[in-house]
């Protein structure tokens, strides 16, 4: 999670959904605009940063995912963008969310202090409220919970995943540790999205993922790379 959200105005659902329909005019489903409305609506109640045009690109990507579609997200703290992910599946009937978080609230330098101010403010601990976010939005069938840090989760994941969310710990090592572990299961044409990676300037420490754009994101391994507000997503060769 990287702190420093952009908040959503009226008006910006039908703005984007015009928006992508001119950068991807290709006739697969996509996300109905008020079942978007809705989903951007209930992450917004929760704590976290991802916010506007990448809320709707990370549920759109979710939404166009195959059937059945394996998603991995790396840091997922009380459940923003893991509400984003499921709830483009569950309009779709089926795929699963493994969400992989230590729920201990930490992090990088820049970012631990801003989890632990907030986790301070809850009555139950991150992971409880995590899963009541989840359950309170209706979609714990959609939604599998790995409790632990990124390298510890990946030495037991056997699998083949389709989408790949890091928005674990931000720092240069902690970023290139989950990308290393990870990426190797992401299948080829399936779809990484690194947050907290667009050009501009980062507080020290904290620009761990803007780092593997720069120096991972790029052919022979991944291609059709672009960002929408500070998340960058790219496809596996």
């Amino acid at each position: 999670m990287a702190p420093g959200a952009v908040i959503a105005r009226p008006g910006w659902v039908r703005q984007l959904k015009a928006a992508a329909y001119r950068l991807h005019p290709d006739p697969r489903p996509r996300l109905p605009a008020h079942e978007f409305s809705a989903l951007v609506e209930l992450s917004e109640r929760i704590p976290g940063w991802t916010r506007g045009r990448e809320a709707f690109e990370l549920a759109n990507v979710s939404y166009l995912l195959p059937n059945h579609a394996t998603i991995v997200e790396v840091g997922s703290f009380l459940g923003s963008s893991s509400l984003l992910l499921a709830g483009a599946r569950q309009l779709r009937g089926n795929g699963l969310v493994h969400c992989v978080d230590p729920f201990d609230a930490s992090g990088d330098p820049y970012s631990a202090p801003h989890y632990r101010n907030i986790a301070a403010e809850l009555s139950a601990t991150l992971r409880q409220q995590f899963d009541n976010n989840i359950r309170g939005a209706g979609l714990a069938r959609y939604v599998t919970v790995h409790e632990g840090t990124a390298e510890l989760v990946a030495l037991q994941w056997d699998r083949p995943i389709d989408f790949l969310f890091l928005d674990g710990d931000h720092s240069p090592e902690g970023a290139r540790l989950a990308f290393r572990c990870w990426t190797p299961f992401l299948n080829r044409g399936g779809i990484i999205a690194l947050h907290n990676s667009a050009k501009r300037h980062y507080a020290r420490g904290h620009d761990g993922f803007r780092r593997l754009v720069l120096g991972e994101l790029h052919e022979p391994e991944f291609h059709g790379v672009y960002c929408v507000g500070t998340t960058t997503f790219a496809t596996k060769q």
